[in-house]
């Protein structure tokens, strides 16, 4: 990296005073708010600094913070060295790394490149609505089916509450470069004020990541000017700006995976013109996934901050405005380690809009929407917004009216949906609908095409045996209870998944809802044919099927079913039948669903 001697001079003045430390006078360092003096150098901050600043995050000390002892003599050491080497001035010298690097194209999206129809991936979805009433909605995309260097951000309008919708902008950082464009929220400040907020980096560790912004005056116009794209800190931020009680302004940004104390809050006290680094919670070692933290100011002035986990949710306390937090540790919330929703309602009770209920962790599946009159001690109802597994990463806002808009994803390599809910405060505390805003899987995107995975073709079994009808055996236990075999049924009683496609040669048949783990024994209690759905071992390893072949079950020649998130070969299933004898015992192991007509 190459860059001007006044630039690192610059750097130089800026990390010593920083560090609080002595050696700035064995520099000869001098300081005042507007300038920057060094070996007779005069440095104007607010032109040198920016660009010193990248140079002290990419040496891997990122942000404003106070470094003492060994890390306080690598940073000298470091700027020594660049100093040594700096040649000529070239004051308007910029990052050479490419993530640092403004995006090369923000504006309208150019046809067929972003088109919906060429997007083999879309998701991670955010949302926001004007004071005016038009909603907004960003995600990202790619044409390649996954979160890749092809990744850009998508921003979507409507006027007509939701009913239509127009993609009017696209931010991509370099086409099929290396750099993507990910993670992006939507926010409109106190001010009114449209924020298009998105991570940008190559790969994803959090440690190389930046937050960038534009933002718009004219958030009630369906085609606004934007501003100049703008870095904004280190990190990566997945939940939505937080405004406190004092004025102050708050980005929940991570450098998640990579470094200690990477859940941090990010602070501006100028309603967004500049920001910096308050404090950060340290997320232990073992437990780190992404951190996608949420803030919340409680009634008594402490914050708190809920984040993503490897076992789920994880939170602490600061109880000084966020300059210190003890180390993350469990929360009551029970939960997959997916994003979630947390907001302050118009009644000053708390939203959660998390996956299955609050005492249950669950796959990305049931998503729910829960509120609390206690600053979070106690969740209450608990309104579905929609059961589908595959749906996942919620955000949202409620307006002036006390309507709830939550966004979210649905299979995001397969339907590739964007989806909306809208309810009231009093439908979440019920537990069901009883007002009329309740409108549930509202499309606002639907994409296709790219380079798409094409979906494995089921087998057809035609070499099993045909299929018997004729006498209609019976399968029951006093444990577990008969459930019609049709589209949303829950499958088994220890998880969530929930059967996605039809059995049309046993239409009508039902089955026993057992638990997925475990040997179970069930009984023949009316003489006939019963069947079973295993997938075969080569399928997937917890497969039943030669236990049933020892048990005398045969395969029969009816076509695989995908019994449930059907991306997945491993939960494709073939179907076995045997005659059984009244009161003779089958005993199946993981991963078997009984199936029997009901008398």
């Amino acid at each position: 990296m190459h860059l001007s001697r006044s630039s690192l001079y610059a750097l130089l003045t800026l990390s010593l005073t920083w560090t609080g430390s002595i050696l700035g006078e064995d520099f000869g360092i001098h300081k005042d708010l507007e300038f920057a003096s060094v070996d007779g150098h005069s440095l104007k901050l607010d032109r040198d600094l920016p660009i010193a600043l990248n140079v002290l995050k990419s040496s891997g000390h990122a942000g404003q913070e106070f470094y003492e002892g060994i890390q306080r003599e690598r940073i000298v050491a470091f700027l020594a060295r660049h100093l040594a080497a700096s040649g000529q001035d070239q004051d308007n010298a910029q990052p050479t790394e490419p993530f640092l690097q403004s995006p090369s194209y923000v504006r309208a999206p150019q046809v067929p490149n972003h088109a919906a129809t060429n997007r083999a991936f879309q998701g991670i979805p955010s949302m926001a609505v004007a004071r005016g009433g038009r909603l907004w909605a960003d995600w990202y995309a790619g044409t390649t089916p996954g979160e890749d260097h092809n990744n850009y951000v998508v921003l979507s309008t409507s006027g007509d509450d939701g009913k239509t919708w127009r993609e009017v902008l696209v931010i991509d950082p370099d086409g099929p470069g290396p750099v993507r464009a990910f993670d992006p929220e939507v926010w409109v400040a106190p001010t009114g004020r449209l924020y298009v907020f998105w991570a940008q980096s190559q790969g994803h560790d959090g440690s190389i990541a930046g937050v960038w912004c534009v933002h718009t005056d004219g958030a009630d116009e369906e085609q606004p000017q934007w501003s100049t794209p703008r870095r904004l800190t280190d990190g990566i931020m997945m939940c939505k700006p937080v405004v406190l009680s004092s004025g102050e302004w708050v980005l929940p940004a991570s450098t998640w995976r990579a470094t200690d104390f990477s859940a941090r809050m990010i602070v501006s006290a100028d309603l967004g013109q500049t920001w910096s680094l308050r404090g950060g919670c340290n997320v232990p070692q073992d437990v780190r996934a992404f951190d996608e933290h949420i803030i919340v100011e409680r009634q008594d002035g402490s914050l708190l901050l809920l984040a993503r986990t490897k076992y789920g949710i994880g939170e602490s306390v600061s109880n000084d405005r966020g300059e210190t937090w003890p180390d993350l540790k469990p929360s009551a919330i029970a939960h997959p380690s997916a994003r979630f929703f947390v907001r302050r309602l118009n009644s000053g009770n708390l939203l959660l809009v998390k996956h299955g209920a609050i005492d249950q962790r669950t796959g990305r599946s049931h998503l729910m929407a829960f509120v609390s009159s206690d600053e979070g001690k106690v969740w209450k109802g608990g309104l579905l917004l929609d059961e589908r597994s595959g749906v996942s990463y919620p955000d949202g806002q409620q307006t002036e009216d006390g309507v709830i808009r939550v966004i979210y994803d649905f299979s995001r390599t397969g339907s590739r949906h964007i989806l909306m809910a809208t309810f009231r405060e009093e439908d979440v505390a019920a537990g069901k609908p009883i007002s009329e805003a309740v409108r549930l899987r509202l499309l606002v995107s639907e994409a296709s095409g790219g380079q798409e995975k094409k979906p494995e073709p089921v087998r057809d079994n035609a070499d099993g045996e045909t299929l018997r009808r004729q006498k209609h055996g019976s399968l029951g236990t006093v444990e577990f209870r008969a459930e019609p075999l049709r589209r949303g049924a829950k499958l088994f009683t220890d998880r969530t998944y929930v059967l996605e496609d039809d059995l049309v040669a046993l239409n009508g048949v039902s089955f026993l809802q057992i638990p997925l783990d475990g040997s179970k024994t069930l009984t023949c209690v009316r003489t006939g044919t019963v069947w079973l759905l295993t997938p075969t071992p080569d399928r997937n390893q917890d497969s039943c099927s030669v236990e049933l072949s020892k048990q005398g079950f045969k395969r029969v020649s009816v076509p695989e079913v995908r019994l449930f998130n059907p991306k997945s070969t491993a939960n494709f299933c073939t179907l076995y039948q045997k005659d059984c004898e009244l009161n003779e015992t089958i005993t199946v192991g993981k991963w078997a669903v009984p199936l029997f007509f009901p008398q």
